[in-house]
């Protein structure tokens, strides 16, 4: 499940669902939306395989994976094959939204590989919106459409922010700019 498909982002940025002349350059701009939003939320969005290689020092019951939300864990293993752990519901729990696992009855020690999928389930209409405002966003840049305002509505500069993920896409994400409240 992508967070924007090749026809909604032709629709965004009034392009033919026949022409295909621009189709690759839309996909890219497409991942590089998807990687923005991402970015700006600090989650997984779209749903995917995660490998992870952890170290454990001393034995542990408990650890974070590195990308959340997590939707199941798949495996773990010792970096050399020659142990696995058991990843039922009865011998670990996952907290989903924090990637926090939890061992029952076992311990982990050494480098273990992980695998998981991570992502949101359900993709909500303000992720697709923002990330449709960033596609078009870039589309305009690229194209010298978007004319020069000055003063005014301008989505301007913001330091920390740059140019690529115009202010009303992350208003959308919920993310409060920098700055004095």
């Amino acid at each position: 499940m992508a967070i924007v498909t090749l026809a909604d982002a032709k629709k965004q940025v009034n392009v033919d669902d026949d022409d295909t002349s621009n189709d690759v350059e839309l996909l890219g701009f497409i991942d590089a939306a998807t990687a923005a939003v991402e970015e700006q939320l600090g989650t997984v969005v779209e749903p995917r395989t995660c490998v992870d290689e952890l170290d454990f020092r001393r034995p542990t019951r408990s650890f974070l994976l590195q990308a959340v939300p997590v939707i199941s864990l798949t495996s773990m293993t010792s970096l050399d094959g020659s142990r696995s752990w058991d990843l039922s519901p009865a011998a670990a729990h996952v907290e989903k939204a924090s990637g926090r696992v939890t061992l029952i009855g076992a311990t982990v020690s050494g480098t273990a590989i992980l695998i998981y999928e991570a992502g949101l389930t359900v993709i909500g209409a303000n992720i697709r919106l923002a990330a449709k405002i960033i596609i078009q966003h870039l589309w305009e840049t690229q194209r010298g459409t978007m004319g020069v305002q000055l003063g005014g509505d301008d989505e301007g500069y913001v330091p920390g922010r740059g140019f690529a993920i115009p202010r009303r896409a992350i208003e959308l994400l919920g993310n409060q700019l920098p700055g004095v409240a």
